[in-house]
């Protein structure tokens, strides 16, 4: 069907009717140097700990075209694609706001075996916004969980994109506003359009997640009202929100079938919490190239079960929980 890209590797539910995605990000590999081998024997431990089906990378990869060369670009793609090509794990990724698409191709990526990284519709702007289906264990042809995967750009997108100035007077740490990026409204149509016409086509709507690097402005929701949304996690940085809202949210909710929205960016604010019926949640930086907490470092774990995909378990797995981790995990001295 034409919504859904042509893939390699054709996600399912397990044997025990469970479907394991991890969410990672952040890994920011450095312009002046190599990048730290400590990202890779993260990689290693969070994978053989949380065992997932899917392994998504939430943006930033890289920060702001430090991979200048083809050659980088290659030996890197290689490092970070290797422990999942290794254990045979599907894996994909969407951009950040610090990744670029003329220093870092999506098809180096897509040219792995167990890659399922897109450009997505070219009508759209950026790259990386794409849907990925899951199928249920018994082999059946209607997927039973849809992996919505969006770009966010990167600062200024609604004045490149549609010729608007972003009003940055907004921006400030006390009101969380961020010139990271967002999603687009253009996205969010095309999201309220493309899920209205795969329920037309199976006659029922399909549960599903949103994956992306910058959090909806209804992220900041969870810290200011830990109380009322549940709230669990860490939250030591203010919530990067984008400066405009695009309506994704209000889209989601309205359709009725999307259960959470994983989000990255900001590096020590692993939480969770649930507003209107949708979790809402951000990972905690994986890189060791760029501030972050070495008790807070990991990868949100969302397991989904048949029959009711809606009653799915979240969690940060904590990367010091992980046998081995200990091994490297601590800088020497903390300067987070």
């Amino acid at each position: 069907m034409e919504w859904f890209e042509k893939s390699k590797i054709r996600l399912c539910f397990d044997e025990n009717g469970e479907f394991r995605l991890l969410c990672v990000s952040d890994y920011h590999a450095p312009a002046e140097r190599d990048w730290d081998e400590r990202l890779i024997r993260a990689e290693e431990a969070l994978l053989d700990e949380a065992r997932p089906d899917l392994m998504m990378i939430l943006g930033d990869l890289t920060h702001d075209g430090a991979l200048d060369t083809r050659d980088r670009l290659e030996r890197y793609a290689a490092a970070i694609a290797g422990p999942m090509e290794a254990r045979g794990i599907p894996w994909a990724h969407v951009p950040g706001n610090h990744d670029r698409e003329e220093g870092i191709p999506t098809e180096v990526f897509a040219a792995y075996p167990h890659c399922l990284s897109v450009r997505g519709p070219a009508e759209l702007p950026g790259y990386g916004t794409y849907l990925l289906p899951v199928y249920p264990s018994d082999g059946g042809e209607e997927p039973a969980l849809l992996i919505w995967a969006f770009d966010s750009h990167r600062g200024g997108v609604w004045e490149r994109e549609c010729g608007i100035p972003e009003p940055v007077e907004f921006r400030s740490q006390t009101t969380g506003f961020d010139r990271g990026g967002g999603v687009t409204h253009r996205q969010a149509l095309w999201f309220w359009e493309t899920d209205c016409r795969i329920e037309e086509v199976f006659g029922r709507r399909i549960p599903g997640i949103m994956l992306m690097h910058s959090p909806l402005a209804e992220h900041r929701l969870i810290p200011t009202n830990p109380s009322l949304t549940g709230m669990t996690g860490a939250l030591e940085e203010s919530c990067g929100i984008p400066s405009l809202n695009s309506g994704l949210f209000a889209a989601a909710y309205e359709r009725g079938d999307i259960l959470a929205v994983v989000a990255g960016h900001d590096h020590i604010k692993p939480f969770a919490g649930r507003y209107m019926g949708i979790e809402l949640s951000e990972d905690g930086s994986l890189g060791y190239d760029v501030y972050g907490s070495d008790d807070l470092r990991g990868g949100r774990l969302l397991t989904f079960c048949e029959p009711d995909v809606r009653d799915f378990m979240s969690e940060h797995v904590y990367l010091k929980n992980c046998p081995g981790a200990a091994d490297f995990l601590f800088r020497e001295g903390h300067d987070d």
